[in-house]
């Protein structure tokens, strides 16, 4: 007798076919699987601090950082998008260790960027934001470069320096209401100790006005911070020099990103940037934007707490 088939039902070369079909789908996708699993320990291994990162940054794959406009940290192109500057540096340097994107976001000014972490909008700060203990009450402060008083003069204005009492009788511009006041007071009175003349204060807008006043007569010197003096200096040559208190009599400070009190992230940053330190990338980075006399031995957190 010869068999037949029924309507739609698959003969035995048929049924092996399809067997073997979906033998090998489920070999594709074990495979499939197994290369994801492949990539996330990859992932891992590449990038040994995310596993660490607060749950929110992990499933974003974004930690968001936010400053303003401030040479050499953040430098704004002219295409108001484009960020340069140590900050965009050190943010493409955390990446492969954070295994997440940096994603930097500019704002006004300092008020603007600490509601930003207050209201969770933004992870950190990217500062260089001085440390102090009141504000190492309200956040935590992961500092990752020094800092200290330095007051600029013109080269064209003929005066040399040599050490901080040189300054003493001079007109000295500074941002009003900045911490240069205090420092200039404290100069003022090793002047007076000394018998000499105390300073002569120009309290003025802004940074770039101070060197403005300066340039044109106004002022015999300005007064910044030793970062920002060493930029303006950078940027242009032969035109500045920059007179410090080698003895460290004014303080130094202790400058770095900024979180919220007791964040999670706050350990995870520290360890990111300790490696940054021992691979040699931070030096690079500070060498670059001629920041090398402000570097840092090591990143702290809460140092003004934990001396």
């Amino acid at each position: 007798m010869t068999s037949r088939l029924t309507p739609f039902q698959p003969s035995a070369g048929q049924m092996g076919s399809q067997a073997l079909r979906r033998t090998l789908k489920l070999g594709a996708l074990s495979l499939a699987v197994w290369v994801c699993s492949l990539s996330a320990a990859a992932q891992t291994a590449a990038a040994p601090l995310f596993d660490r990162l607060p749950a929110s940054v992990k499933s974003a794959k974004v930690l968001k950082m936010v400053g303003d406009s401030f040479a050499p940290y953040r430098i704004v192109g002219d295409d108001g998008k484009t960020v340069t500057g140590v900050d965009a540096d050190m943010a493409k340097a955390l990446e492969p260790l954070l295994g997440v994107k940096v994603e930097l976001t500019i704002v006004s000014n300092l008020p603007a960027m600490l509601a930003g972490i207050d209201t969770g909008r933004y992870d950190l700060s990217a500062g260089p934001l001085l440390s102090t203990k009141a504000r190492e009450e309200r956040y935590d402060i992961l500092t990752w470069m020094l800092s200290k008083p330095a007051f600029v003069l013109p080269v064209a204005s003929g005066r040399k320096t040599s050490r901080l009492e040189d300054l003493c009788g001079l007109r000295m511009s500074f941002p009003a209401g900045s911490a240069q006041e205090a420092y200039a007071k404290k100069v003022s009175d090793r002047c007076i100790a000394g018998q000499k003349a105390p300073l002569d204060m120009v309290p003025l807008a802004d940074q770039n006005a101070t060197v403005l006043a300066a340039q044109s007569g106004r002022a015999d010197v300005a007064g910044m911070q030793l970062a920002a003096a060493l930029y303006l200096q950078q940027r242009n040559p032969g035109k500045f020099s920059i007179q410090t208190d080698e003895t460290d009599g004014l303080g130094v400070l202790h400058q770095g990103f900024v979180m919220k009190k007791n964040a999670e992230l706050s350990p995870v940053m520290l360890d990111a940037l300790k490696a940054l330190w021992k691979s040699g990338e931070y030096a690079r980075i500070m060498d670059k934007w001629g920041l090398t006399l402000t570097k840092a031995p090591a990143p702290q957190l809460n140092p003004a707490s934990n001396p």
